[in-house]
């Protein structure tokens, strides 16, 4: 069969999006609440990603891909090393605060399975870590806030508890609609929605993310509706460069959460607390989130900025809303 030199341009084009989509992934990404001049609640993230270049599905994970329910996907395998921290609003008091969230942090692995799709991104998560010494965050903040000058934090003797905790989820991006705007550039609004189970978090969440960019069939999924690393680099594995802005809010039931209700070891057995239970916590079930960033990205290397918002985690809480903001640094190989 004869192809038509007019037909050889599509192809070619084709073919370097696959060869681009067959790229691995290696990415890092900072969260801070330092930009908006404040140090508590979320305090600070760092997240170093890689995904693997496209796979063909294993039998025992096909039924995770998109392809297995008749859908072309690209899928990936992600490996993830995170550090969440959290803090109460006052860390240079050294008694422990009522009614405020307690010290927390959390170090931990991520085991992804990514399947892509024009018309739908969709992640499987396993999450496990540590909280309480082990997590390391006492001495973390110590060393970053002793280069910056920042205030020195004193109430980590009141942190969470040493305990191996970890969760399941499942995330899914849907294209609603993509409507095609000007100088070759698209819209798109997508239905973002999220299950967790573990005894470190569980909730379900749904909201809207809304994109204007170019090449957003094949970036679905990347940016997420989330103050905790929001932007997936590894999702933009049917992407040879592009660029977009993105804005979503969303709603959410948290069931639980280990970093705002674990004990506190160093409230219980302080004998000089009479009502250890009148400092614990009580999570706010009902909860909110807001997004908004921009991604550059070319054939080896991209960069996304967001600033994030969210109502409190926990109830009594001193502010209404606490941001965060947001770089990820990735490369393509």
């Amino acid at each position: 069969m004869k192809i038509k030199p007019i037909y050889l341009v599509p192809l070619c084009l084709l073919s370097l999006n696959v060869l681009a989509s067959e790229r691995a992934t290696l990415s890092f990404t900072l969260d801070n609440d330092g930009v908006f001049g404040v140090d508590q609640d979320y305090t600070n993230g760092v997240f170093f990603n890689f995904a693997t270049g496209a796979i063909n599905p294993y039998p025992i994970f096909s039924p995770l891909s998109l392809s297995y329910w008749g859908g072309a996907s690209l899928d990936k395998f992600e490996f993830a090393l995170g550090h969440k921290m959290y803090t109460p609003s006052d860390i240079e008091t050294k008694d422990p605060l009522i009614n405020d969230r307690p010290y927390a942090g959390y170090l931990h692995t991520e085991f992804n399975y990514i399947s892509l799709h024009p018309q739908q991104a969709q992640r499987f998560n396993l999450t496990l870590g540590t909280t309480g010494e082990s997590s390391l965050a006492d001495e973390a903040q110590d060393i970053v806030h002793g280069i910056t000058g920042s205030d020195e934090p004193n109430g980590w003797e009141y942190q969470v508890e040493d305990k191996f905790i970890g969760s399941v989820g499942y995330l899914s991006h849907f294209n609603i609609a993509r409507i095609r705007s000007i100088a070759n550039t698209d819209w798109e609004i997508s239905n973002v929605s999220e299950v967790n189970v573990g005894n470190f978090r569980s909730d379900v969440s749904t909201g809207f993310m809304l994109r204007w960019g170019a090449d957003l069939a094949g970036s679905m999924g990347a940016a997420n509706i989330d103050n905790e690393n929001p932007f997936r680099a590894s999702m933009l594995g049917a992407s040879k460069s592009g660029w977009f802005l993105y804005a979503g809010v969303e709603g959410r039931y948290r069931f639980n959460d280990f970093t705002v209700g674990g004990d506190r070891p160093g409230i219980e057995d302080n004998p000089s607390i009479s009502n250890p239970d009148a400092y614990d916590v009580s999570l706010q079930n009902l909860q909110a989130s807001g997004v908004a960033g921009i991604a550059i990205y070319g054939h080896s290397f991209g960069a996304t900025l967001s600033a994030t918002a969210k109502t409190p985690d926990y109830e009594h809480a001193p502010e209404s809303v606490y941001g965060t903001g947001s770089v990820s640094l990735y490369a393509f190989f």
